[in-house]
């Protein structure tokens, strides 16, 4: 449904990652191949989006090459409609997220167009929030994140593989880029200060922090999402993003 709905023809658009984003390129590559659309291109906002892409015969760009990117599909872990609010990233399989390039997508993208399993969709997010921080000095934004979230949360630093514990265990993951993932893991919803806060005000807090490269919120981008049943159905939820694709709107 989401490409039928929202992919044209001459146009470049950006896809993240998920099984809801692998599924949308098939279909977009079926759709090329049969001349349903015509001259549609590709930017990649993760690596698995660029083989799957690759593999289906849709041509690939750069954000540097493409002039405009037109629409960013991309699949939320967890969704808060009545918020227009999402968060990514909270999985490590099949692979690392990579948020700093997906941030970067977002923000050329003039459209932004949210995947979503029905049983993500949730009255309020809460589950874990990852948080890249750059690599070479790890411990004191990893220690301001644990101040700010004292009694609220855990902060454990992301493994490569195996079993997590607060520090990534033996191998902690670090990205190309040489970030490492900090999991903000709440123990009972995003809470801020002992308090039940605005999705914004934990993002400005969190985005304050020295170190601190991008999050996993994702808050007020999204013009519209498209929530996908067990049964095979889906439904379009219409929203008004916020006027500047922040991470800290609420």
């Amino acid at each position: 449904m989401a490409v039928d709905q929202f992919v044209t023809s001459n146009s470049v658009i950006a896809l993240g990652s998920g099984e809801l984003v692998n599924l949308a390129i098939a279909h977009l590559g079926s759709c090329l191949l049969a001349g349903k659309l015509e001259n549609v291109t590709v930017v990649p906002a993760c690596t698995t989006a660029a083989h799957e892409a690759a593999f289906h015969g849709v041509p690939l760009t750069t954000l540097e090459e493409a002039r405009r990117v037109s629409l960013l599909l991309d699949q939320a872990d967890q969704y808060d409609e009545a918020a227009n609010a999402a968060l990514k990233g909270i999985r490590a399989e099949p692979q690392q997220p990579e948020l700093p390039r997906l941030r970067q997508a977002i923000g050329a993208a003039e459209r932004v167009v949210l995947l979503a399993e029905a049983q993500d969709v949730v009255p309020r997010l809460g589950a874990s929030l990852p948080v890249f921080i750059e690599a070479a000095d790890w411990e004191e934004p990893a220690e301001a994140l644990d101040d700010l979230f004292l009694g609220d949360a855990e902060i454990w630093r992301r493994p490569a593989s195996g079993v997590a514990n607060p520090r990534g265990g033996d191998n902690p993951y670090v990205s190309p880029e040489g970030h490492h993932i900090v999991d903000v893991r709440f123990y009972e919803g995003m809470r801020l200060l002992g308090e039940e806060a605005s999705y914004g005000a934990i993002a400005a807090e969190v985005e304050r922090i020295d170190g601190v490269v991008a999050t996993g919120l994702l808050l007020g981008i999204a013009a519209a999402a498209v929530v996908a049943d067990a049964k095979g159905g889906a439904r379009v939820v219409q929203h008004t993003p916020a006027a500047a694709a922040s991470s800290s709107s609420s």
